[in-house]
């Protein structure tokens, strides 16, 4: 994903950032007029190949915002991508930083085919209970990288199944630039569980993350995405979430995002 080459299909016209869908071309160099000649019409999202496509979030695109530094939310999404990955959760697509893209810097992601109605809402009445773990997760890893906008529309169900009225398969999450500040700032519609015990493997899991970040590889590859400042600020979240026996309540002055999906 580093080094491939893409071209961008479209906008994703909601999103606060400048946020694209591209279509890889390493694999399969014909370009989208080439494909319409084929077709004999405008490809449709159905006629490409899924894991040909990503989301593409250049640096140029990014909205200054008061609280984060300017130009470093899509370093933010590849630190949690790094952050999830070790802690073996696979929860947050591969995310990759690339230099030199069409519109400079930024981010790059594996898109997730999904159906946008199995939003977290939607997982926490439906979901099996693999799903529902897998959302208990996702609300340990946003206390771990002190995610400021965890809407409902981020959770994202890929390879979804329905078996007795559950919903089965891999909980994706998406949109992570404003994580990782040094001033705590969680935000999140994940207050469902609050007073649960933390299942003890995601404690153990959590636990052993912070010997990752005291040294080696792990920290190496963070400290070229985040400042000093906020990778000793993260390695003090991870001791405090890894001790945490239950599940915390709602707690600061806007604790809940706006719009919540």
């Amino acid at each position: 994903m580093r080094t491939a080459t893409f071209e961008v299909i479209g906008r994703f016209a909601d999103a606060s950032n400048a946020t694209l869908l591209v279509r890889l071309t390493d694999r399969d160099a014909r370009t989208l007029a080439e494909l319409a000649e084929e077709l004999g019409r405008d490809p449709e999202l159905d006629d490409l190949d899924p894991s040909d496509l990503a989301v593409h979030k250049p640096r140029r695109g990014e909205s200054p915002l008061w609280d984060f530094p300017t130009g470093t939310l899509h370093l933010r999404e590849a630190a949690a991508y790094e952050v999830s990955a070790a802690l073996g959760w696979d929860l947050v697509p591969v995310t990759v930083v690339i230099d030199a893209g069409p519109f400079g810097a930024g981010s790059l992601q594996r898109y997730v085919p999904h159906d946008p109605a199995h939003h977290y809402f939607h997982l926490l009445e439906r979901g099996d209970e693999a799903v529902l773990e897998q959302l208990r997760a996702m609300v340990v890893l946003d206390a771990v990288i002190d995610n400021a906008d965890r809407k409902g529309g981020h959770v994202l169900l890929e390879r979804s199944t329905e078996r007795g009225g559950r919903l089965g398969g891999q909980v994706r999450l998406v949109d992570h630039g404003v994580s990782f500040n040094v001033d705590h700032k969680l935000r999140t519609v994940g207050w469902h569980f609050a007073g649960e015990p933390v299942p003890h493997w995601l404690r153990t899991d959590v636990a052993t993350l912070a010997d990752e970040l005291s040294d080696g590889a792990l920290r190496d590859r963070l400290g070229r995405l985040l400042t000093g400042a906020e990778l000793a600020v993260l390695a003090e979240r991870v001791g405090v979430v890894a001790a945490r026996e239950v599940f915390p309540e709602p707690g600061g002055r806007h604790p809940f995002p706006w719009p919540m999906l």
